[in-house]
């Protein structure tokens, strides 16, 4: 299994050092240790991984999964855990989210301004 870095990718320093691992040959991987589940084949072959390096005075590597569409970014600062999700990429404008199991929020998006 290969991981690659993607130096081009820059957005004010957070691209630099950039690694991926591409669904794909992470399926690949797991068919080698014997039968994997055709669903978690099917989700697996559609992730992708990418881990870009911390800031100073983060405690965590930042961790992107891309998955259905979606990217959700993870990182524990020094001061808290931060937790990002884009849904640009897909048509999407109500967003669920629970967080330790207390009960579901709602997030609506503004389709004129994504993100809010």
């Amino acid at each position: 299994m290969t991981t690659s870095t993607d130096p081009s990718e820059n957005t004010d320093g957070i691209g630099d050092g950039q690694r991926t691992l591409d669904g794909q040959h992470l399926a690949d991987a797991l068919a080698k240790l014997g039968t994997v589940d055709p669903v978690c084949v099917e989700v697996l072959t559609r992730l992708n991984l990418r881990v870009y390096p911390g800031e100073p005075g983060d405690r965590t590597a930042y961790v992107v999964l891309d998955v259905h569409g979606v990217s959700i970014g993870v990182k524990r600062r020094a001061a808290d855990l931060y937790l990002h999700a884009d849904t640009t990429e897909t048509d999407d404008r109500l967003i669920a989210f629970e967080i330790n199991g207390y009960g579901e929020t709602d997030h609506t998006t503004n389709p004129s301004h994504p993100g809010l």
